[in-house]
């Protein structure tokens, strides 16, 4: 049994229901593909994934999506920077944002494509773009920028001298989608994690971190 799924959710959330699943099929062996949105897409389209958990919304005649989970997002700083300091936690708006030097994921992540939706038209302060998470956090930790990620990344930042607090900006919410075939009846055992995952979903909602 074959499924693609964002690393985000691959790395922080999926491996307590994998182990679940394994209580309950423990000859069942699995493909776990962590792609972006894109190559998850392609893996089911092609038959190489029973389903998808991606952030695109693929109906089309050959697959269909039903909503997963949504993803809001979150400011990550170093803990001395202006504004990790706001005592009173106002919301946070995208002309702060654009007056730092910020961290950005590579273009073609959904992560980037969601961000500059909702900040447009906005033009921010961007000083680099990375491809991993890891490499965000790093470079936040080093204290050459700021940056902004998903609430399901936030395990990824939970670091001593890093704190996140919430955004609370028009439009700037991951939705998740799960994507199947619509010509193809899962598996007895795809059909078993289908349950599984979709009872157990994530909220995407985390605590604010700050000191």
């Amino acid at each position: 049994m074959a499924i693609a799924l964002l690393p985000s959710l691959a790395a922080g959330w999926l491996p307590q229901r994998l182990a679940e699943f394994r209580q309950s099929y423990p000859g069942i062996e699995l493909e776990i593909a962590d792609v972006l949105s894109e190559p998850c897409i392609d893996m089911v389209a092609n038959g190489k994934a029973d389903f998808a958990l991606a952030a695109i919304r693929a109906d089309t005649p050959e697959l269909q999506a039903e909503p997963f989970c949504s993803d809001d997002f979150h400011l990550v700083c170093p803990s001395d920077h202006p504004l990790a300091q706001d005592s009173h936690k106002r919301a946070i708006t995208a002309k702060e944002l654009a007056q730092w030097p910020f961290i950005h994921m590579a273009r073609h992540s959904s992560v980037r494509q969601f961000l500059e939706a909702a900040l447009h038209p906005q033009p921010m302060n961007s000083v680099m773009e990375v491809e991993q998470l890891a490499t965000v956090m790093g470079m936040v930790c080093a204290g050459l920028g700021i940056s902004a990620i998903p609430a399901l990344t936030l395990f990824h930042f939970q670091q001593q001298g890093l704190v996140t607090r919430p955004l609370q900006m028009p439009g700037l919410t991951r939705q998740i989608y799960l994507v199947r075939r619509r010509d193809r009846s899962l598996s007895t055992a795809a059909q078993a994690m289908y349950t599984l995952l979709m009872s157990h979903r994530p909220s995407g909602a985390q605590s604010d971190t700050s000191p």
